[in-house]
């Protein structure tokens, strides 16, 4: 008996942030049947499906549409496309840091394999997240109400948008967690306001003068103070990745100052309290904060200051909470 090598310890299935499965089709042969697996995933499984690529894109050598979805889907959906997958071909493979792994060495699939050209893919890249998904039962499952209630804006799907809202939807989506539920949702009802919040929303995200972590840790100071659970779920996973402490971002979710602040951190924290709570800032704030920050940097922490309490304000009119099956930040009766 042949002893077994040396290995390293076992992979471990965290290292998975989420699922891909590309479904291959002729586009002269089998897209009918691919249209037909198509709109049987969209009625039965939350996940985000792809749009159509009738040439070869990517690494991909045909025609195909992806299925993105999350790890707790994996076990449903797959086994039913192993049931219902006729005479289409299904790359499914796991999305870590290595694509170029993932699709080469870590994939299976259901159907005959087809060619995937691995020299176009990147053996390091950023872990992917299941993004938003878009199918009609997702949609249908968010716009049922918690209770008896019915929404006060039903849940917008892309198909329903119209033509004077599908181009802000779709800039939406692309960079959206939540796609275009929370605050997108009421907003999409008016289009020419909706976008031009967009932008603003672009500016104060991506392009703003002031650090991430702080601008993220001004939005959270507001989320908390509004008990906003959208806000919070979508913000506080993005406060941690720029850096924000996680004693901070749990601190700041129970309603107390955070104990352990870097100077900067102190400045912001003090600055959006005074002037949300107290409706000013006092010279000795001012003052700090000029040591800290340039007058640009001061000008863009007040403005995405104010327009996270637009979006609390937008978020709480309508109503509108967390994706279904996702815990709330803040429970009822908490202060």
């Amino acid at each position: 008996m042949t002893d077994l090598p040396e290995s390293p310890a076992p992979r471990s299935t965290s290292e998975i942030a989420s699922f891909h499965a590309h479904i291959y089709y002729d586009p002269a042969t089998t897209r009918l049947e691919a249209e037909r697996l198509r709109t049987w995933i969209d009625e039965r499984f939350s996940v985000t499906l792809g749009r159509w690529h009738d040439a070869k894109v990517g690494p991909h050598d045909q025609a195909m549409f992806q299925v993105a979805f999350a790890a707790d889907v994996f076990p449903v959906l797959v086994p039913w496309l192993m049931r219902n997958h006729g005479r289409l071909s299904i790359l499914v493979h796991p999305n870590t840091t290595n694509p170029r792994r993932d699709h080469l060495a870590d994939p299976f699939w259901i159907g005959p394999p087809l060619a995937v050209h691995g020299e176009k893919l990147p053996e390091e890249a950023a872990m992917e997240q299941a993004p938003p998904p878009n199918t009609r039962l997702a949609a249908e499952t968010l716009a049922r109400p918690v209770t008896g209630k019915e929404r006060r804006f039903p849940q917008l799907t892309t198909d329903q948008l119209d033509e004077e809202q599908k181009p802000l939807g779709g800039q939406i989506v692309k960079v959206s967690s939540i796609g275009i539920a929370g605050p997108y949702n009421p907003m999409l009802r008016s289009p020419v306001l909706g976008q031009r919040l967009f932008d603003l929303f672009h500016y104060l995200r991506w392009e703003t003068s002031v650090p991430i972590r702080l601008n993220e840790l001004a939005i959270l100071i507001i989320a908390r103070q509004w008990r906003s659970q959208v806000e919070w779920y979508a913000h506080a996973p993005l406060a941690a990745k720029a850096g924000l402490s996680p004693d901070i971002i749990a601190e700041l979710k129970a309603g107390k100052r955070p104990s352990s602040m870097a100077e900067d951190e102190t400045v912001v924290y003090d600055f959006v309290t005074e002037l949300t709570t107290a409706k000013r800032v006092s010279d000795p704030t001012f003052a700090r904060a000029s040591k800290v920050f340039n007058d640009q940097q001061i000008v863009d922490l007040t403005a995405v200051s104010g327009n996270y309490v637009m979006v609390a304000m937008m978020l709480a009119m309508a109503e509108e909470t967390v994706p279904p099956g996702k815990e709330p930040p803040f429970k009822d009766g908490e202060k």
